[in-house]
């Protein structure tokens, strides 16, 4: 939905037909979508102060500012059978696109329902007469259309896979756009999740992972998006089809993983037999062999976690009385939809979903998870002897494999103190004395460096899957560098977290990856501040890295240190940062290197 109350003028353009197609292609990938009320808003709003001080202010008829050219026009669309309306925008000084924020979830002809009823009841504001009832019914919609936003926020149990935005651009140079959610109370607005769209010549399309920005906003509270221009002036519109978040019908994260990194299990029937409810604690029995094989998943650095249709307190009391509760990161036991505590549990812990499994001796719960989350691997109960042969447990166990449960432990402690923290994130940081360890890779390291390359996705800068002996062929390259960093801080230690590879007689940076644990901790600006303090020495430093959906966002590290891009070849990138240029350096995190 849009400011049909204000604007409800529909126009005729003369887009080029592959790209309605594109508009159209897109509404049919959708199997779900939220509903928003996009409106016109402003930069350096400070309303009603600035209706009479600001020069720029141009008023509407229900007294807000016009931010618009010509507001926001709805475009008749060629095709009969599109769902969406195409909305028609060129921005003045200042002028965003805003709205306030819900992922709650519809079939696409509900959402096309409500916006059919929204369009009659706009018709009949606009027919009011004289002008300040007009003016009065078009303030009422907007707050009534706005608090149905947030009221019905978040009453499903369902997520969206993601943001999804369409545009065309119809100039022939490349524009951007601002893309900024963050909770409407400002003590949750330490991290605004930002992020900078490129929108080429032509039709561009979207799709921004939910969970990226769940890291940054709660998304369960009230929150905002806005979309602000930076190089588009007032005569370049801007076509925008679908804005909202989604579920699609072909989302490649449903793709299952190689490997795991957490398994989940049912408690009934599963981890003990019996019924706890029905039979009581002292009549449960465990099943055989099951404490073993929790022991060597962990082992592994696999977590092992539970969903359970049951009462909290007596169900963590039953795991306390046969001695497991230890072996559970984020139980989570209650009367809800067991895909809801799946999703819970990736959210905790901050990894993919399509790297769980899900242990269950009900077909109809495993039917439920596989309908809500099909990316999740299931196992029915009875098979649960076999679940260490499985081809995705093939992990060999290291050091850091046998450490990562109290890794999480630790993060834990982190995201308690985090929000509790009053001060500014970057302070905040700061005060977690975070420390990094630059070492040069060595034969110890193997095993470590092997696993980190199988496991990392979403900061991994090459997308590469290094065998054991490519890992030892690098150590022996006179002409390349590998680094191993280590990371802690005041609340534990991280162990080795990432892998870096340059090219000495190119000053090139050709590998780098982290692991997820540290995202958002500015771990990977310390090292490529220390990287180019190194190497400018010698010339202007270079980066290769292949782009991809999973790692764009980590990608912007190379942007916050100015990196020029000089060559784009399918989804390589090749950056340069040249020799004169100023190294960014915030001085959070302390290093040493051996």
């Amino acid at each position: 939905m849009y400011e049909t109350e204000i604007y409800l003028k529909s126009i005729t353009e003369n887009l080029p037909s592959d790209v309605w197609e594109s508009f159209f292609d897109t509404q049919q990938s959708i199997k779900k979508r939220s509903v928003l009320h996009w409106t016109e808003h402003c930069t350096e709003c400070a309303m009603p102060a600035c209706f009479t001080t600001c020069d720029l202010y141009s008023p509407r008829i229900d007294g807000k500012c016009q931010r618009f050219v010509k507001g926001i026009e709805q475009v008749k669309s060629v095709n009969p059978n599109d769902t969406s309306p195409v909305l028609k925008v060129q921005f003045k000084q200042w002028g965003v696109f805003a709205t306030q924020g819900n992922h709650e979830l519809h079939d696409p002809e509900e959402v096309e329902k409500k916006e059919h009823k929204d369009h009659k009841i706009a018709q009949l504001i606009q027919l009011a007469q004289p002008k300040f009832l007009r003016k009065k019914l078009s303030q009422k919609r907007y707050s009534v259309k706005k608090n149905e936003i947030i009221q019905t926020q978040n009453q499903s149990l369902e997520l969206p896979d993601a943001f999804l935005l369409d545009v065309y651009n119809p100039s022939s140079e490349t524009l951007y756009l601002g893309i900024i959610v963050r909770n409407d109370d400002e003590k949750y607005g330490k991290l605004p999740f930002q992020y900078r769209l490129e929108l080429k010549p032509g039709y561009n399309k979207e799709i921004i992972p939910f969970k990226e920005i769940a890291r940054s906003v709660k998304t369960e509270l009230p929150f905002r998006i806005n979309l602000i221009p930076e190089n588009i002036n007032s005569k370049i519109p801007l076509y925008f089809g679908v804005m909202d978040f989604v579920q699609l019908n072909n989302y490649e994260q449903n793709t299952k993983a190689s490997k795991l990194k957490c398994i989940v299990w049912d408690l009934d029937h599963t981890i003990w037999n019996g019924t706890l409810v029905e039979d009581g604690i002292e009549n449960l029995k465990l099943k055989e062999g099951i404490k073993e094989i929790l022991a060597t998943i962990e082992q592994k650095g696999i977590i092992n976690s539970v969903v359970s249709k049951n009462n909290p307190e007596l169900g963590m009391e039953a795991l306390a009385h046969f001695g497991l509760v230890d072996f559970f990161l984020y139980p989570k036991i209650s009367w809800l939809p067991k895909s809801k505590g799946i999703r819970e549990i990736a959210m905790d812990l901050n990894i993919n979903l399509n790297t769980f499994m899900f242990v269950d001796d009900s077909i109809f719960e495993r039917k439920e998870v596989e309908n809500v989350l099909p990316q999740v691997r299931l196992m029915d109960a009875v098979d649960y002897r076999e679940i260490l042969d499985l081809e995705a447990l093939q992990i060999p166990i290291t050091s850091e494999s046998k450490k990562r449960k109290e890794f999480y432990l630790n993060e834990v402690k982190r995201s308690k103190f985090s929000d509790d923290y009053e001060g500014e994130y970057i302070e905040f940081l700061k005060s977690c004395h975070i420390e990094l360890e630059i070492l040069e890779l060595q034969a110890e390291h193997f095993d470590r460096v092997y696993e980190l390359t199988q496991r990392t996705n979403q900061m991994n800068f090459s997308g590469n899957r290094y065998k054991q002996e490519d890992i030892e062929a690098i150590h022996k390259n006179a002409d390349l560098a590998a680094y191993v960093l280590k990371c802690k801080d005041r609340f534990g230690d991280y162990g080795i977290i990432a892998f870096g590879v340059i090219k000495k007689t190119e000053n090139r940076l050709i590998d780098l990856m982290f692991s997820c644990r540290v995202q958002s901790k500015r771990v990977e600006h310390a090292f490529l501040t220390y990287v180019l303090k190194k190497y400018l020495e010698k010339d202007d430093f270079w980066v290769t890295y292949n782009h991809t959906e999973k790692n764009k966002f980590s990608a912007q590290v190379f942007e916050d240190f100015g990196f020029e891009t000089i060559k784009k070849e399918g989804s390589l990138r090749e950056l340069k940062f040249s020799q004169d240029k100023d190294i960014l350096d915030d001085h959070i995190i302390s290093i040493t290197n051996k």
